[in-house]
């Protein structure tokens, strides 16, 4: 056993560098710990903190006398005080014996959270007997506070880029220093605390997992949640930081696990409530910068068109329907706000493309709320012609209301019968463009030719004496 290796003040420690801890663990340390282990031994893990290594090298040794000298107490007493440690889970003990004589090496360990102590048999009945019940319950409660109810309130929380001003470039691609410090951080990771992979998409999972991380929110729920994430974000708009934020409101204190249906009502009262009457959606609009694919169909549309492009890029849908309904003086209903979200969950179209499917049934269209049939067939519609940006759906409605070409008429005034070309028969007259007429299957002889060129000089001759 370590504890039975000889010790005396000239032995050597090291104490390697520990992870600083948290309000919360300082909290339980001091609260839960301390009536375990008492002040001495609450003492000596803060001494061995401030004698920490930042090397973590066995040469750069310190003595047992400069502990002694730090707590003003003799050795058998920092020895009790250091087996209390040790049975409480804050210290790990290593013995060894090298070239430059004995010494201990001090592992400091975090406290356990609240949940995880509370959670413990043989800490919780330590503490129980300790404390006694009625502080014990005392503190279960203080541990165990609710949260504030955030329902009514407005988040006014500023976001990182409204504060600092930070390169995208580096943040796209981050520097190598960085990279440097992730990799060693990763590979000291205990397997165990790793996140799980889930899958990468337009929506940084990273970001989400690290913040609900923090929070104790159970990632493997997150994980077979995904696909309620991606839906209400898309439908509302909402970030990844405020995501993991209403995640954290519903998520239990002590499983660490939601309930999606609670989720889905706390975004729907946060995001749903009445808002202040909107501008203009084809009018005011934030501006957005246009990719060189939507240059040409850009350049085609009006200043009131492109404004309207740039909006349906900007809003999320619940965001542009609510618009347009205000707009009309209406309200978006129960049944749209599903119909949004089906669409949406489907996968088939991007927001900018399904706010101009919006905007198609409802201004275009003239209709007074979205109809499932409608909306359906357009969205089909436009997704097997291939349109992926605002600016082709206009374009695709434009060519749409285009006048048909007058049809030629005949001399008792009805139209001329226009043969449709099949789609086939179009590609083999464009691939053979430019060339001889395909002979059919009769040869046209030498007298009928003559006799065809007979008749149209006789109409030639007749024409000219009818002037």
């Amino acid at each position: 056993m370590p504890n039975d290796e000889p010790l005396t003040p000239k032995t050597g420690l090291v104490v390697p560098q520990a992870p600083a801890l948290s309000a919360a663990q300082q909290a339980v340390l001091a609260e839960l710990y301390l009536p375990l282990m008492g002040p001495l031994a609450y003492s000596l893990y803060a001494a061995l903190r401030s004698l920490q290594s930042s090397e973590n090298e066995l040469s750069n040794r310190r003595s047992h006398a400069e502990l002694l000298g730090i707590l003003n107490v003799d050795l058998p007493t920092v020895l009790a005080a250091r087996r209390k440690l040790e049975a409480t889970g804050l210290l790990r003990s290593y013995y060894q014996q090298d070239e430059l004589g004995v010494v201990y090496i001090y592992q400091l360990q975090a406290p356990l959270l609240a949940l995880q102590f509370f959670a413990d048999d043989l800490l919780s009945v330590l503490l129980l007997d300790t404390v006694g019940e009625l502080r014990y319950q005392q503190l279960a409660s203080d541990f165990s506070t609710q949260p504030i109810d955030l329902t009514a309130a407005k988040d006014v929380t500023a976001n990182i880029l409204d504060v600092f001003h930070v390169d995208s470039q580096k943040v796209t691609t981050p520097p190598l220093s960085v990279q440097k410090v992730r990799a060693q951080l990763a590979a000291n990771e205990p397997a165990e605390d790793h996140s799980p992979v889930l899958s990468d998409d337009d929506f940084d999972w990273q970001l989400l997992g690290q913040i609900l991380k923090q929070n104790y929110v159970d990632l493997k729920q997150v994980a077979s949640s995904r696909q309620l994430i991606i839906t209400e974000s898309r439908v509302y708009g909402i970030s990844e930081i405020e995501m993991a934020k209403l995640i954290s409101e519903v998520a239990s204190l002590t499983t660490g696990q939601f309930d999606e249906n609670q989720l889905k009502l706390l975004i729907a009262r946060r995001y749903e409530r009445p808002a202040a009457p909107s501008q203009q959606v084809a009018t005011e609009v934030p501006t957005a910068t246009t990719t060189t694919k939507d240059n040409k169909a850009s350049a085609q549309l009006s200043t009131a068109e492109q404004q309207l492009v740039t909006y349906a890029k900007q809003a999320a849908p619940y965001e542009f329907l609510t618009a347009l309904k205000q707009e009309k003086h209406g309200f978006v209903t129960s049944g749209e706000n599903r119909l949004v979200h089906d669409l949406i969950g489907r996968g088939v179209l991007p927001n900018a493309v399904i706010n101009m499917v919006i905007y198609y049934l409802l201004q275009n269209r003239e209709l007074a709320a979205l109809n499932r049939n409608l909306l359906e067939t357009v969205a089909n519609d436009w997704q097997q012609h291939g349109i992926t940006t605002p600016e082709a759906a206009l374009m695709y409605l434009k060519q749409r209301k285009q006048p048909k070409s007058t049809p030629t008429r005949r001399k008792n005034n009805r139209p001329a019968r226009k043969e449709i070309m099949p789609k086939w028969a179009q590609q083999q007259q464009q691939t053979e463009s430019g060339k001889q007429p395909a002979q059919t299957g009769k040869q046209i002889t030498a007298t009928q030719r003559k006799q065809l060129a007979d008749r149209l000089a006789k109409l030639e001759t007749n024409s000219e004496k009818e002037d």
